[in-house]
């Protein structure tokens, strides 16, 4: 049996810390801090983007800055799913 896992809820820290809460109600520490140097997460340098997450089963989105920034939940819990 296939047990699958899905984010459930997530909280932007100010530290770009993201705690994240899957449906399994495990809680993962994200430090967000070495990606918003990567220009695929830069739009998260601002505080007021960054506070704007929307959470989808299988990724995180960031609409509000000046493109979409999405973050997959093999990025954010890859010890899960490796194989």
């Amino acid at each position: 049996m296939v047990n699958i896992t899905y984010f459930k809820n997530v909280i932007p820290k100010e530290d770009y810390i993201l705690i994240i809460i899957f449906d399994n109600d495990c809680e993962l520490q994200f430090p967000m801090s070495n990606f918003i140097s990567q220009f695929r997460f830069s739009p998260l340098q601002n505080i007021n983007v960054w506070n704007e997450v929307e959470v989808f089963p299988t990724h995180l989105e960031w609409n509000k800055g000046s493109f979409q920034v999405t973050l997959n939940i093999e990025e954010a819990y890859p010890n899960y799913y490796k194989k």
